[in-house]
């Protein structure tokens, strides 16, 4: 058993290792760029993670079932790198159980992961994200929405590759009465409401050998919203949801009231939940304030899925101006004070890629933007090797203690 787990880390970084051109190691990575600390690189050792090993060890022994990971953030997040990582290496030792959640971000004018372009053959969209609330318009399940009022409004969603035999499932409105289909090739499937849950639809088996589908929904001078699609499959394996949003605040999410309702419907078994360099961008820190919204959020994970295991993670380094942002480092130091009273697993990222004032090495080495405060494609896709190598020690550990 522990061999089984062992392999898990090394395919876990030979994988990635293919895809990224990344170091193999947290060792070498440090090697690479001495700012990183690879010695933080650990979860902690605390029962609150046992639910999440535990499936994954019955999913790989029994072959059978499924395992859903979540993550949500902010612009760290919403390129979905750290995702995408996390993605290929569980399903490629664990079993592939789909995309997970997409949505058309370009039709809302942001950007989008590298796997994703969608457009509209026909129709106007208004969009809104979760981190306006001042405009009025809806924003659900993937933190984003577009509406259109237009007749046979249509969605075109391209993914880089083919997603055969899918499950397509669309989060929309339950307020309207209106109609959408799925069109590939020659079909056309009506996608029916869910009964018990009327803002999504059933989960429909649909082909998408061509990588990508459209959909349109009918009603003229209806209101049709779209918060996101599900993609996922009837295999067993893993499917990684990645839910990230510009500008996003703990207070945003916890104000959004559609999005804790669409939540439960991806079956969490673990949420990895990154926020804070938004907070960070006030002028000073208020300890108690901030501590308010990270419980208030936590209370409504759990009320929504209580058995899920939660890893909350810290905030990369970034400027605020010129210097290096100092309320982040407050505010992080702040965040792990909390998961440790708490008794809460903290992946520590603001630590472990070199704290205070190590974005200017990120800047060096150009894996950080010019706006400095985001990272590069490379940048991110290190961190996401990071939280990786960090995933399989936990992991290689549970299981050890199961041989």
């Amino acid at each position: 058993m522990v061999l089984r787990s062992i392999i898990f880390l090394v395919l876990f970084v030979n994988v990635l290792t293919a895809k990224a051109q990344l170091p193999v190691s947290d060792q070498q990575l440090q090697q690479r760029y001495p700012f990183i600390r690879a010695v933080f690189n650990r979860l902690p050792v605390y029962p609150a993670l046992d639910s999440f090993y535990e499936k994954l060890w019955q999913l790989k022994q029994s072959r059978s079932g499924q395992v859903s990971v979540v993550l949500i953030g902010d612009s760290h997040t919403q390129p979905g790198y750290q995702a995408a990582s996390l993605r290929q290496a569980l399903q490629t030792y664990f079993g592939n159980s789909g995309r997970g959640l997409v949505f058309p971000y370009q039709l809302a004018q942001s950007n989008s992961p590298d796997d994703i372009r969608s457009n509209t053959t026909s129709g106007y969209w208004l969009f809104n994200r979760l981190a306006h609330p001042e405009i009025d318009l809806p924003y659900g399940l993937s933190g984003f929405g577009i509406t259109s009022n237009q007749d046979l409004a249509g969605v075109q969603v391209q993914l880089r590759e083919p997603a055969a035999g899918s499950q397509l499932q669309l989060f929309t409105d339950s307020l309207y009465e209106n109609q959408w289909s799925y069109i590939g090739g020659t079909d056309t499937i009506l996608l029916m409401r869910d009964t018990a849950f009327p803002w999504k639809t059933i989960p429909q088996s649909v082909s998408n050998e061509s990588g990508g589908f459209f959909i349109t929904g009918s009603g003229s001078n209806t209101r049709k919203s779209l918060y996101g699609v599900a993609l996922t499959s009837t295999d067993p394996g893993v499917v990684v949801h990645n839910i990230g949003v510009n500008g996003a605040r703990y207070d945003h999410f916890n104000n959004a009231s559609l999005f804790w309702q669409q939540l439960p419907s991806l079956q969490a078994d673990l949420y990895i939940v990154s926020l804070g360099t938004n907070e960070a961008q006030a002028r000073t820190f208020s300890e108690p304030a901030f501590w308010q919204q990270v419980s208030l959020f936590l209370q409504k994970l759990r009320a929504v899925s209580p058995q899920a295991a939660v890893i909350i993670c810290t905030a990369p380094d970034s400027y605020k101006g010129r210097y290096a942002n100092r309320v982040l480092q407050q505010l992080n130091q702040s965040l792990a004070r909390y998961c440790t009273q708490q008794h809460l697993p903290l992946w520590d990222l603001y630590r472990i890629t070199g704290g205070y004032g190590s974005a200017a090495h990120w800047l060096r080495r150009r894996m950080m933007n010019r706006d400095r405060i985001h990272y590069t494609a490379e940048g991110y896709r290190i961190m996401g090797n990071l939280l990786l190598s960090a995933l399989a020690r936990g992991y290689n550990g549970f299981a050890a203690d199961k041989k």
